[in-house]
Order: C-alpha cells, then sequence, then structure tokens
C-alpha cells in the first residue's frame, strides 16, 4: 500500500521554511550590497584626499612643462615672420618707388639715394651707424617726411606702418630701412648724367635693432629666420637685405653697360 504525501502537514512545513531560510538570504546579500555601495558613495562625497591633491598637481605640472615651450616658440617663430614678411614689403615698395623712376627716365643723382661708391657686393656696404633725421609714417601731414633723397648711405630711415602713436610720438617707428646705390666712372650714359645701371641696395631692420647701430659688422648678412623662443639675431642683422640691378634700358649702350658691370668703358 502507498501512502500519498503530497498534502502532508509536515513536509508543507519543511518546504516552507527552506523557502523562508533562501529567501533571508537573499534579502541578506541584497542588504549587504546596498550598505556597501552606500558607503561608497559616502566616501567618494568625503573629498580627496592629499596624497591626491598631489599626485593631481603633479600631473598638471608635467602637462604645463611638456606643453608651454613648443607654444612659445610657435608663438614667437609667428610673429618674427610676421616681421620679415612686412619687412620685405617696405623693401619692396622701396625698390618698386625707385624702378619707376628710372623706367620713365627721371632718375637723376639728386632724385636716387646716396651713392656709396663703386661696389658690386651690396653686403660689403657698411650696416647703419645711426638714425637719419627724416622719416616714412602713415600719417603723412608730419614734419621731416622722407622723399627719396638726403639720406647718408650709413643712415637708417625710421618707418611707421600702423600710425599708433607710442609716448606721444606719432610716428613710432617699427621698422628702420637703409637704403643706397652703387656709382660705376662708366655706367653713365656718354654725354649725359644718368645712370644706365646701377645696384641699389634696400635693407630693413626691426626697430630693436637700433641700439645696436654702430655696433653691427661687415659683411651684412640678413638674420636667418629658424624656429626661435626670442628675437632671433635681429637685434644685429637686417630682417631683410635686398640688392636688385636697376637698369635703363632706353639707352643704346645699357646691354653694354650691364655686361661690363660698369668697367671698361662702352664704345
Amino acid at each position: 500500500m502507498k501512502f500519498s504525501t503530497a498534502n502532508s502537514p509536515t513536509l508543507d512545513s519543511e518546504r516552507t521554511n527552506a523557502t523562508s531560510r533562501v529567501f533571508a538570504k537573499a534579502l541578506s546579500q541584497c542588504v549587504r550590497r546596498l550598505q556597501s555601495l552606500s558607503g561608497s558613495n559616502r566616501s567618494s562625497e568625503a573629498g580627496v584626499t592629499l596624497l591626491e591633491c598631489l599626485v593631481g598637481i603633479a600631473i598638471i605640472a608635467v602637462t604645463a612643462t611638456l606643453i608651454l615651450p613648443p607654444l612659445f616658440i610657435a608663438s614667437a617663430s609667428r610673429a618674427q615672420n610676421r616681421r620679415a614678411e612686412q619687412a620685405f614689403q617696405i623693401a619692396q615698395d622701396e625698390i618698386d618707388r625707385i624702378q619707376a623712376l628710372v623706367a620713365s627716365g627721371r632718375h637723376n643723382a639728386t632724385n636716387l639715394p646716396t651713392s656709396a661708391g663703386a661696389f658690386t657686393n651690396g653686403a660689403n656696404v657698411g650696416p647703419p651707424t645711426g638714425v637719419a633725421g627724416v622719416r616714412k609714417c602713415v600719417n603723412t601731414g608730419l614734419a621731416n617726411q622722407y622723399t627719396g633723397t638726403g639720406v647718408g648711405v650709413l643712415q637708417a630711415i625710421p618707418i611707421d606702418i600702423d600710425g599708433i602713436t607710442v609716448n606721444g610720438d606719432p610716428c613710432a617707428p617699427e621698422f628702420y630701412m637703409q637704403v643706397f646705390r652703387s656709382v660705376s666712372p662708366n655706367d653713365t650714359a656718354p654725354g649725359g648724367t644718368r645712370q644706365n645701371s646701377f645696384i641699389l641696395g634696400v635693407r630693413v631692420y626691426s626697430a630693436i635693432a637700433r641700439d645696436n647701430f654702430g655696433s653691427m659688422t661687415t659683411p651684412v648678412q640678413p638674420a636667418a629666420l629658424n624656429i626661435t623662443s626670442g628675437t632671433g639675431s635681429q637685434r644685429v642683422r637686417p630682417l631683410v637685405a635686398l640688392y636688385p640691378r636697376m637698369t635703363w634700358s632706353d639707352q643704346g649702350t645699357t646691354l653694354c653697360q650691364l655686361h661690363q658691370q660698369g668697367g671698361t668703358p662702352c664704345p
């Protein structure tokens, strides 16, 4: 004979107790888990420790050490290149002005820069030793404006390009320009006073070079535009140094003079 145990009170009680134990164990685990999470949140909201602050400061210092020097170098190099571009434009404007005089036949000695004598290499002409008494300003109404003549070979002309008044000076220079030309006995048209051909020298210096006028060396070489964190060689060298040859092409002896470079007289 078999006895049915499906509805036995003893078995039901045991099953109920087992289920209660499992539920209690799971509930206990959930409570411990919540307490652990609550403790973590409280510790995270309590602030950082001194060690964590020191680690953060060290990370910031290392990052600044790695990033700031390249930024300074990039900024200085960009400013240097910008000044060089402006200096080149100043030199090119002066060359264009004199070239227009030559092309129109108005290049008498009184209209040209002062002669530095006979030379074939413009770099051998000495650097400036002082500042000229005339200047080139954005504000054209000012006195003592540069007219293209009357400046010594070794004098530098102040050049203002922004028109901003600095320390009461409405023509505070950002650059200085040195201009000169060559003269050879045989480069003048026969029976005339105008040169068939001559070398024009135009150098443009940064304003920071003024204190070194008179102590610069010859031959004059332009400043090297390398990557730099400072002013480089701008204090002792020109930003731009150009020595183009000007030729008066309307004369029959021009080709000969250009070939002779002012040497043997042309027939």
